[in-house]
């Protein structure tokens, strides 16, 4: 469903973001491979938010592109075994079906997301937004529904667009009978796990970047 001591030069080189996750103060979990991870109380629900910081070698353009291609989720995003897109707007606004993979001896969880796409000129900015939603068009699967509450990808771009700050955060909960410290304890690794799968994906031969995207961030200006 979803891994983190590094210098003290690489956490100073990561500003924390505008958060889209409403609580208490990011508790700090320990940095690898430069990537930070923080995890957050919500108030009312058992499970605890995750946050993860890094720097991706590839452009905005690029890594924006990477995130809005609903087949290649499985390659990247930790615990994500399979990813259908149900209905699309947009490149910026779609529906898609994703299963989770649990650890044995838990079963699989399935997950109905709405996601958009939201850029920011002035910060340099697009943000991945998604949640929950309830679709008529997905067939009952027989496993329990899990709820993503709420989940950002915010990309920053730098170095003349050479490079991109990541900052993703997640509150979501896989319901059932699942413990909730297991929850908890499962999803302290999904920001280390995801942002590395971004890592090695954005650099993979073949990636195509999508026009849509490239057309929205030209008129924005935040492609040089």
């Amino acid at each position: 469903m979803n891994r983190l001591s590094c210098a003290t030069a690489v956490l100073a080189s990561v500003v924390p973001l505008s958060t889209g996750i409403a609580g208490d103060k990011w508790e700090f979990l320990g940095s690898k491979d430069d990537i930070a991870s923080y995890r957050r109380e919500v108030a009312g629900s058992p499970v605890i938010a995750m946050r993860g910081e890094a720097i991706v070698d590839a452009s905005i353009l690029r890594v924006a592109s990477v995130l809005v291609d609903t087949a290649r989720l499985p390659m990247w995003m930790d615990g994500v075994s399979e990813a259908k897109r149900l209905r699309t707007s947009s490149a910026l606004h779609y529906v898609e079906y994703e299963r989770a993979k649990i650890p044995f001896p838990l079963t699989d969880r399935d997950f109905v997301i709405e996601s958009w796409m939201e850029i920011d000129a002035a910060k340099k900015q697009v943000v991945l937004k998604a949640h929950s939603v309830s679709d008529p068009s997905v067939p009952e699967t027989g496993l329990v529904r899990g709820e993503v509450v709420s989940s950002t990808f915010t990309l920053t771009a730098l170095d003349h667009g050479q490079r991109t700050r990541v900052v993703t955060e997640v509150h979501s909960d896989p319901k059932g009978s699942i413990p909730k410290w297991l929850v908890n304890r499962f999803q302290k690794s999904w920001a280390y796990g995801t942002i590395k799968g971004l890592r090695a994906q954005v650099n993979k031969a073949g990636i195509q970047d999508n026009a849509e995207v490239k057309a929205l961030l030209q008129k924005a200006g935040l492609l040089e």
